[in-house]
């Protein structure tokens, strides 16, 4: 077989890459990526000296529930989904173990689907996994994986179809073998096919009120009569199940599948710690025998013009599109040729820095300075609809504020004025710009962190398919040449008037939204083109000269020049693995780590800024949040160049005060933290009445963009139930009403004065400097000691036995999902309790899939996680339902009755496969950090939660490996007996309807309009403007009665008991009944620790 294979040219990679790469074509035609990685462990102190060679990572998958939120929680969650395992060698500890990845595309995507079976690619994507003919029990995969500790997914795009996993080496082969068997001999049996469209359409069901993804739908409907973007590519019932024949469409599955699913159409990634000889003949041995067919090929897209890709209309009309969430937008979108064939010169990503940027001169720096937007994007997305072989479109998105909104054509005719700036610019001063990028790029890719190896073969699979073999690794990385001609030629389409302008709001002057888009529903109206629009675009030449605001961006002082290895210059001295205290007193602690693994220029710098003025009121609560807001508005035009030259920053309000942290070169990093606790003192000073209004306004929309979501709202009463400090988001959102100019001044001036401030250094740095940096953000800050600490103690709530629940709507009424969480409250955390926890999850996870989901079909998202409040134990099973599929009562009985089952499932587990799965736990506790980062992450868990168990991963596997399974039944058994402790909250979804919202009957009663906000939080502006004059325009006062039956709309009403069940219907009654648990004592102090565990490693 190995004379069939051709060898293609091996791919460029840095000098900092250690692993090995090869490329091949097998005789069947399927292009393959093997990726060895022989770099030694990096020692952690942890590791056994005669550990295997590798190095690896992997992440843990994520709370089950967990989405972008405005706020972090103290609680942390783990789940065995989306991790590794193998055996259990005694000499294998923390960071021997590393996890293999495989991904596989098939030229094949939506583009491709036959219109009349709209979705069917995604459909097929699903029907994949349900079975093969050499194992055909459903989700066989995917339960041999999960046992395996590993994980696995896929997805469908335009062009291609993904399937991807990771698993622990040793079980690599047996892997690639259950997989395969997927790729060549697939049941998707018809019995199957009935059930699995409904995991499509559940799917659907979640996204369908995502503003991002109704806007892709609705361009897609713009599309030219004949041109495969015009396709709904979801799918779902009405496309696979209604005037369906099931017999046809099953009979279509299998001849897709068998013509498009071949060899020759398939690019491979494989990488893994294994010599590159044995990836190769694995590669040989799974795949090599995957038939091909070269009677059918893809589709040629290249007969599609891009310029005739959509309908006159998209670009002569503009377009009004009303959206679910709180927003307010304007976007410009042109048609541009497929930007792939520009990769080496990169022009499209040298225009998206340019209109993207947010430093002195750019657009966005002045439409902030004037209040009329806070945000601005510019590129090309990196998705299939976005970016295909027939078109690209190049977006620049603007996030409007109130004020910017009554100001659109000053704000159209900066947008146009700065896009005659590029396009008159000179071409040597193009050049000059590009070049320091070109060189930010180089320095970037030079000294690119390792990344985990499901996330490389996912990136690199792709780019098998788009970039020559040579330039796999670099394609998307490097800006090899400065092209003019390509420049210039996209600058031409960019200064054109001919693009799509879409308006995103909840109305705009008289426009009456009286369209429909027809699968996701989502209300728009059109019209052509307005003269003055039209006008501001042929005027923005000379607009353009008589505005000095905007220029070109000027050379970036943060570029780093100074990249030398401290660990390197010290003689690379044996450094313990746990932070070293450098510091701690009543106003701070400051922990520090240098790095001897990864040797790359770079650093973390994490602080926790404690204060407890937050917790005192929902007031406060929503102040904080103001004021991250105001920090990060006032630095973003200086610290914008930095993030350009390859530093990164956060600064995000926590449960009790303000997280920041900076990453990126060592060498300028800490003017980061200087630039922002200088904010942090200052920003007090340049607050105003229209920055007020204009920040609440802001604030208001992201409470409510947040509440929307059932899953979020689900997460957040959760928490307020548990923790004893906590405010409900909605009691936030309604006080953000009280707030006046004089509160936010005290507050801001209050904040800095009293604070206590945990910090973490690591990486490329010296005890030295870190101690410099804290000195300075502590002078800079001026902050003295917490005198009264009642405020910052965390604590949780002892839920009372038995069962209760909380219930209550979700607050979209054209929402259907349903998210039910049960929660099971166990109480103090220990490690041995902590391990039992992780194991039951592992157990439990692919049984819970299969039973709910494959088999009941109860909702698209399934999944069981533990979780840790303060320190109490805990775990939760999630279903993400509809309420059009069954009701929350429903769900939370099978929920139930899976549980009740556990027990005995694991009391019948065989002991061959209970070692099995507790092997794989043990054996992802000893996966090694492949970033910086995650080592980071995982110290500044320690330090933040204030537990400082720097050896828990040690400790975890030392209590798994005697972990017997007797324990773990006991533990059930006692825990359902003697403590069982559940809250099951439910956020109910609605049936489908059409309703008349009370804006739309205000509507029929004056002829005032509202500008850019929705009902709900029109209403809280009259009461926020009430003494204030009328507006001039009359666009935002509304009548009394108006007002109040917007203000009634968002609530968080708690419903009543539904059947013969413990309801809580009030969430303070119900916590004041209840003790707390006493605040989890650090089992041994932070310094004794660190110094025990250097004794210990001094002593090996």
């Amino acid at each position: 077989m190995s004379e069939q294979v051709k060898y293609l040219e091996t791919p460029d990679k840095s000098e900092t890459d250690k692993k090995i790469y090869k490329t091949l074509l097998l005789g069947n035609g399927l292009h393959a990526l093997i990726v060895s990685d022989p770099s030694p462990v990096p020692h952690d102190g942890f590791t056994s000296s005669d550990s295997s060679d590798g190095m690896g990572e992997t992440e843990e998958a994520g709370d089950a529930d967990a989405e972008s939120s405005n706020e972090s929680s103290n609680e942390s969650t783990s789940s065995s989904s989306g991790t590794g395992e193998s055996d259990s060698d005694s000499d294998s500890e923390v960071g021997d173990e590393k996890l293999a990845a495989c991904a596989i595309m098939i030229d094949y995507g939506s583009f491709a689907e036959p219109r009349n079976y709209q979705g069917l690619a995604h459909f097929l994507e699903h029907m994949i996994f349900m079975g093969s003919e050499k194992y055909p029990e459903e989700n066989v995969f995917d339960a041999h994986i999960k046992k395996c500790g590993g994980f696995t997914n896929a997805l469908t795009d335009s062009e291609d179809t993904l399937f991807y996993f990771e698993v622990a080496e040793k079980h690599l082969d047996s892997s690639l073998d259950y997989f395969t068997a997927l790729m060549k001999h697939p049941l998707m049996k018809q019995k199957a096919m009935q059930r699995e469209r409904c995991s499509v359409d559940s799917e659907f069901q979640q996204i369908v009120q995502e503003d991002e993804t109704r806007r892709d739908q609705l361009l897609a409907s713009l599309a030219t009569d004949g041109y495969p973007h015009g396709t709904f590519a979801w799918g779902n019932l009405k496309t696979l199940k209604d005037n369906v024949d099931d017999s046809v469409l099953h009979k279509l599955l299998h001849e897709i599948r068998r013509d498009h699913y071949a060899a020759n159409r398939m690019y491979l990634c494989l990488q893994a710690r294994l010599p590159i000889e044995e990836l190769e003949t694995l590669v040989l041995r799974h795949f090599g025998d995957i038939p091909s067919n070269h009677a059918v090929s893809a589709p040629d897209l290249s007969k599609f013009n891009y310029r005739n890709a959509f309908r006159p209309e998209f670009h002569e009309h503009a377009f009004f599109v009303k959206p679910v969430e709180n927003v307010c937008k304007v976007e410009l979108t042109w048609v541009l040729p497929s930007v792939r064939k520009y990769y080496r010169s990169k022009p499209d990503q040298f225009l998206s820095f340019l209109l993207g940027y947010e430093g002195r001169g750019s657009l966005c720096a002045y439409l902030r300075r004037r209040l009329w937007a806070l945000e601005l994007v510019a590129g090309i997305d990196d998705n299939g609809f976005d970016l295909n072989s027939m078109y690209s479109l190049f977006n620049v998105c603007i996030y409007l504020t109130d004020e910017g909104f009554k100001h659109i054509d000053d704000v159209l005719a900066a947008t146009f004025a700065y896009v005659k700036v590029i396009a008159h610019a000179d071409p040597q001063d193009l050049r000059v710009i590009y070049a320091e990028q070109q060189g930010i790029e180089a320095t970037g890719f030079r000294f690119q962190p390792q990344r985990p190896a499901m996330d490389n073969v996912q990136d690199l699979v792709i780019n098998s398919k788009y970039f020559p073999p040579k330039d796999v690794l670099t394609g998307k990385e490097l800006y090899y040449e400065y092209n003019e001609a390509d420049l210039l030629e996209l600058i031409a389409h960019l200064n054109e008037f001919k693009f799509n302008l879409m308006f995103t709001a909840r109305s705009y002057e008289n426009v009456v939204y009286d369209k429909r888009e027809d699968w996701f529903g989502t209300e728009y109206a059109s019209i052509p083109m307005p003269a003055k629009w039209q006008q501001l675009w042929h005027d923005s030449d000379s607009v353009s000269k008589a505005m000095p605001d905007l220029f070109l961006p000027e050379p970036n002082r943060f570029v780093a020049q100074d990249f030398t290895i401290f660990w390197h210059q010290n003689g690379r001295p044996e450094i313990p693995e746990a932070p070293k205290k450098l510091l701690q007193n009543d106003v701070c602690e400051l922990w520090f780590r240098a790095d001897d693994k990864y040797e790359l220029p770079e650093a973390f710098m994490t602080f926790y800024f404690i204060s407890p003025l937050q917790r005192k009121s929902p007031k406060n609560d929503a102040m904080c949040a103001l004021y991250e807001e105001l920090v990060k508005f006032h630095v973003s035009e200086d610290l914008y160049p930095a993030t350009s030259a390859g530093f990164s920053y956060t600064f995000s309000v926590g449960e009790k005060g303000l997280n920041l942290q900076v990453r990126g070169y060592n060498e300028k990093l800490h003017l980061l933290v200087e630039g922002i606790a200088q904010a942090m003192v200052t920003v007090e000073s340049t607050l105003n009445e229209d920055i007020l209004q204009t920040f609440v306004k802001d604030q208001r929309k992201s409470y409510f963009n947040t509440l929307i979501k059932p899953r979020q709202l689900n997460r957040d009463v959760r928490l307020c139930v548990v923790e004893h400090m906590r405010w409900l988001m909605i009691d936030k959102y309604k006080s953000l009403n009280e707030i006046t100019l004089r509160d936010l001044r005290e507050f801001a001036r209050q904040l800095p004065r009293e604070l206590y401030v945990q910090g973490l250094v690591q990486g490329n740095y010296t005890e030295e400097s870190a101690h410099n940096v804290m000195n300075t953000l502590l002078t800079r800050l001026g902050c003295q000691a917490i005198r009264d600490r009642a405020y910052v103690e965390d604590r949780t709530v002892q839920l009372p036995q038995g069962a209760h629940y909380i219930r209550c709507h979700a607050l979209n009424e054209q929402d259907t999902n349903t998210v039910i969480t049960n929660y099971y409250q166990i109480g103090p955390n220990t490690v041995r309790l902590e391990c039992m926890l992780d194991l039951l999850m592992m157990f439990v996870e692919e049984p819970l899939f299969d039973q709910l989901r494959t088999k009941e079909q109860l909702g698209y998202h399934v999944g069981a996680t533990v979780r840790m409040n303060y320190g109490i134990a805990g775990y939760s099973i999630v279903v993400n339902s509809q309420e059009t599929n069954t009701t929350a009562s429903h769900v939370d009985k099978r929920i139930e009755h899976f549980r009740n089952s556990m027990m005995q499932m694991i009391e019948q587990m065989p002991a061959e496969e209970y070692e099995h799965i507790k092997d794989s736990l043990i054996k992802l506790k000893m996966v090694a950090d492949m970033a910086l980062s995650s080592e980071v992450n995982r110290n500044w868990s320690e330090i933040h939660n204030e537990e400082y168990m720097f050896d828990r991963r040690r400790q975890q596997i030392e209590v798994l490996r005697t972990l017997e399974k007797s324990e773990i039944v006991s533990f059930l058994l006692h825990n359902e007996l003697d403590n069982l402790r559940k809250v099951s909250v439910q956020v109910i979804g609605h049936q489908p309807k059409k309703t008349t919202t009370a804006e739309d009957q205000a509507k029929n009663k004056t002829n005032k309009k509202t500008i850019c906000e929705s009902k709900e939080d029109t209403a809280e502006d009259e009461d926020d403007d009430e003494n204030e004059d009328q507006d001039e325009d009359g666009d935002v006062e509304m009548d009394e009665e108006l007002f109040q039956m917007l203000a009634n709309k968002l609530n968080v009403t708690f419903l009543p008991p539904d059947g013969d069940v413990s309801t809580i219907l009030d969430i303070a009654e119900f916590k004041s009944k209840l003790s707390l648990f006493p605040k989890p004592a650090i089992s041994l102090d932070a310094t004794k620790r660190s110094a025990l565990i250097e004794d210990a490693l001094k002593n090996t």
